[in-house]
């Protein structure tokens, strides 16, 4: 991730003891130092030491350093630093987690978790007759 100024336009900023909930599109950058619930769509992620995120995150490129539960997919590129904590569902384009850093969930590449197909119950037939050779019954 660039270090870029946090005054950039599209982008957003939650403080450390700040709280917000709900629905955001950010076309730039979200930088969460305190906590969030709800959906965010966005370009880049990261997720201060402080940062705890609890909802469905989908992003470029996500840089944890603080806190992730629900779904998240980095469809470019996911790091989890030492200090950063997922659980709950992680799907990447390419992955680094540093030592210390923890992930607890499913973990998968975001091509094989956009393209699991969906689970569709066997279906049951009769069983089949052998065939009747020379009058007898093959069974």
């Amino acid at each position: 991730m660039n270090d870029r100024t946090n005054n950039e336009a599209g982008s957003i900023v939650i403080g450390e003891g700040v709280t917000v909930s709900g629905k955001f599109i950010v076309p730039g950058r979200a930088v969460i130092n305190g906590s969030m619930d709800g959906e965010l769509q966005a370009d880049e992620l990261l997720v201060g030491a402080q940062g705890k995120i609890v909802g469905n995150v989908k992003v470029r490129k996500a840089d944890v350093f603080g806190e992730m539960h629900d779904t998240l997919l980095a469809s470019e590129h996911l790091i989890i630093r030492s200090t950063g904590r997922v659980n709950g569902n992680a799907s990447y384009g390419e992955i680094e987690i540093e030592r210390g850093g923890l992930v607890q969930g499913a973990v998968l590449p975001a091509k094989a978790a956009m393209s699991t197909p969906p689970v569709v119950a066997p279906v049951i037939s009769k069983p089949v007759e052998p065939p009747v050779l020379g009058g007898k019954s093959q069974a």
